[in-house]
Order: structure tokens, then sequence, then C-alpha cells
């Protein structure tokens, strides 16, 4: 494939060796799709299909996948949304549904907003399924970075960037010490940004509001001299910032002052070759933890094309990409989870969906509110909260040179019977602990907080 409106842009500059070379090829999914269109008899694609008479007891005689008939006991749904391979990129119905609740999820108003929901709409990519956001964060990595090239990344971060970054990719994290003054640390970020642009030809990073595992979300002024920074530093480096949102926990916002929104609608509004690429989906959004459907959607620039025809190529030049790398590495995603999600917004719309979810958003603002207002009672110097305004966790910091985190979570485990998540990196200045709140009863939380209490004085 050429992809002629792509090349032109700062967007395929960024891109690694891989992303330049990788495009999904005029191969089986090419010509089952002409032979849908165009055939009579169709034996393209590797799905057994059959009269359903023939190998159903009691069957019809639609011509369908063939199937198992004890799979049926287990959802309404039709056979055909189950059995068959999904979309490369996903069903389009689901990626249409997602692109409509990205724009709802902006916060925009209808009168007040028109130009910048009309720019949202227009100048992002259609959503590509994943296998969760974590496959999400993976084909990213992959798209933009070489081995040996860094990304730039706060140093409390998800210990699965490592494995997926440094172990996996040969990546280097370049991180950043993440607060200063209970404050992002925007000086720090500054100076990680300048040494990176030094020695590529773009700067890649990833942010996560709010975070795993610290629950940190800027308030609104922290998040516009973020967003100053950025644009001052691309200014100055006049390099394409690839700029990865990781929004897993971006509905899970429970103080006033905090930011509300996702950073990707900021950026995706901005001129400057500063490209947000956002990474969200139901396993949280939707509470759906196994389902594994994440989606990747690409910000885009008015200035990278000269009228709507370059604008829709230069969307399927790039959904051509993102759907090589899927189907060079998980070829599709599961098709039953993909009908159940676009089950749920047909039978319900986004509305009540997101009015169903406020119920457990409210549930874990109250257990937020709680293991602040018991933590802030424990009088201990040797011990500091992060601050956080959302997600599912908050993180304690241990005095390192009283406490070490793992032998710390193992005295208290062993003793209290209390489970924690240990973070021990000498190297990025992080002794301490994670707490999951989310999965505390809230007339737990008081026990569960006095026991680290009593482990603290009794280490």
């Amino acid at each position: 494939m050429n992809f002629e409106i792509l090349e032109k842009t700062p967007l395929y500059d960024a891109f690694s060796d891989l992303g330049k070379r990788i495009f999904l090829p005029n191969g089986i999914i090419y010509w089952s799709g002409r032979a849908k269109k165009e055939a009579d008899l169709i034996g393209t694609i590797g799905t057994a299909f059959g009269y359903e008479r023939d190998f159903i007891e009691g069957g019809t005689d639609d011509w369908t996948p063939c199937y198992l008939p004890e799979i049926k006991k287990f959802t309404e749904l039709n056979v055909k949304d189950i059995v068959p391979y999904a979309s490369i990129g996903g069903l389009a119905e689901l990626r249409k549904i997602w692109k409509d609740l990205i724009v709802r999820k902006s916060m925009y108003n209808d009168e007040i907003d028109k130009e910048k929901i009309t720019h949202l709409k227009k100048y992002i990519s259609n959503p590509i399924v994943t296998t969760g956001i974590t496959n999400g964060i993976y084909l990213c990595a992959k798209l933009f970075l070489n081995s040996g090239e860094k990304i730039i990344c706060t140093n409390k971060r998800w210990g699965n960037y490592d494995n997926i970054f440094t172990k996996n990719l040969g990546i280097d994290i370049k991180s950043f010490q993440f607060f200063k003054d209970n404050k992002i640390n925007l000086e720090a970020l500054k100076t990680v940004i300048f040494e990176v642009g030094k020695t590529q030809n773009k700067i890649v990073m990833i942010i996560n509001f709010p975070n795993n595992p610290t629950g940190f979300v800027p308030s609104k002024q922290e998040a516009n001299d973020l967003i100053k920074l950025i644009r001052e530093s691309q200014a100055q480096l006049k390099k394409p910032f690839i700029i990865i949102v990781d929004d897993a926990y971006e509905s899970y916002v429970f103080s006033e002052e905090a930011l509300d929104i996702s950073l990707f609608y900021e950026l995706q509004q901005l001129k400057e070759d500063i490209i947000p690429i956002k990474l969200d989906g139901v396993t949280k959004e939707l509470l759906m933890y196994g389902a594994r459907i994440g989606f990747v959607t690409i910000g885009l620039k008015p200035n990278w094309i000269s009228n709507n025809d370059e604008r829709k190529n230069l969307i399927k030049e790039i959904n051509n990409k993102l759907e090589g790398i899927n189907r060079s590495s998980i070829s599709n995603c599961n098709h039953i989870y993909q009908a159940i999600v676009v089950k749920i917004f047909q039978d319900a719309g986004i509305e009540k969906i997101i009015e169903s979810r406020n119920k457990i958003k409210e549930l874990l603002k109250k257990r937020y509110e709680k293991i602040n207002l018991e933590l802030s009672n424990i009088s201990n110097p040797d011990i500091s909260i992060d601050p956080n305004s959302g997600g599912f966790f908050l993180f304690v910091n241990l005095n390192k040179d009283k406490y070490k985190a793992n032998e710390f979570a193992d005295h208290l485990l062993k003793n209290y019977k209390i489970g924690i998540i240990p973070i021990e990196k000498q190297a990025e200045n992080i002794n301490g602990f994670r707490i999951a709140y989310c999965s505390i009863d809230i007339n737990q939380i008081s026990e569960f907080i006095k026991r680290i209490k009593s482990a603290l004085t009794n280490y």
C-alpha cells in the first residue's frame, strides 16, 4: 500500500523502523472482502461453515459458522456474533460507538464548543480495537520506538510499563521524579525532554492520570502548566512530540479540584506537532476486566492535509498501519466481547451506561475519602502519602533509612494479615507501597489502616 498522505506528516517521521515498514497487505482479508461483494461461491475465509441442520440436532437451513451446541447455553447472542473471526481493526459498529463515547467524554458543550467538537470528530483516527490497553501500549511502542530509543515516563508508574518497554522491546525508560512539593515536577520533566531531544528525532512520552500506583490527577492549573511546558519544549526542539495518554482510569476522578477529563482532548486541539494517542478500554470504563478489549485513537492535525479527501485517506492510511501491527501480532480481538459491548450500547445508550457506572464511581469515591481520612490520622514522620485524586489506588512512601518496602510488606502480611503491593526501586528513589482501596469494603478501611499503623510501630 502507498502512504502518500501519511508520509508527508510529522507522524510518519516519528515512526520506528517497524512503523515505517509495516502495512496490511492485500492478502486473505482483502480477497475475502472482495469475495463477499463479488463472488457467487466463496472459498476464502478459514472458518468452517455448514447448514445448521447438518451439525445441530433440530438445526435450521441457515448457512452458518459451525459451532458446538454446548456454547449456546452461555449467551443469547446469535452464534454469528460469537464464532467467526472479528475484523482485524475491530467490529465496525463498536469502533463507531467508541468514537462517539470519546466525543461524549470530552464534555464539550454542544453550543459553546461547536468548533472543538467538530475538530475532535474530524481529526481523530477511527479507534482500533486491541487486546486491552496493555496491547495498545505495546502496539504504540512498536509503532514509534526502536530498541535503544527512549520513552519519557514518571518514576512512579505501572510496573508493566517496564516489562513492555524495557524487557520486551529494549526501549529505555527515561524517568523523572514525579512530585515536587506535592505537585507534578515540571522542572524535572523539562530536563529529561531536552536530554532525550539531543539524541532522538522525536519525543515520546507516556502519561497516566489517574496514575497507577499513586492515584495522582493534576489540578486544572497543573494541567495547563504541563501543556504549556510541552508546547514550549516542542517549539524549541522543533521535533514531533508523541504523547501516549494512558486513560485506563479516566472516568474515576473524585476531587473537584482535579482535572476531570483526559489530557488527550486539549492536546488534540493544539496546532503544533504534538500528537496525542488515546488508550482506553472496557476494562475499567465498563468494569469488564476479563474482556480484554481496548482502543487506540490517534489525534491528527488539520495542517497535515489540504482537503477532506486527503483527511479521509490519511485516516485510512493510519488505520492500515495499525491493522498491520494487529494482523502481524494478535490477528484480531475477542469477537464475543466486542459483540456484547455493542449490544450493551445499543440497548442502553451512552447516557444510561454512564449513569450506571457513576453508581460505582460514587462507591469508590466514598472509599477514597475514607482511606485518606484514616491515613491523615496517622502521626508518623517516617511516612507520607502521595497526592491522589482518583483511580483505584494510593501510594504510601516509607523512610528508606527505617523501612524497606518489601520487608515491610512481608511483615505486614505475616503478622497483620494485610496485603499491599510494595515498590522498592533505589535507582528511582522509590520506597513505599500501593494500596488498592478499590477492593476494600468501606467498613473494613478503618481496620485496614489501624493494622498498618500498628505494623509501622512494631516493625
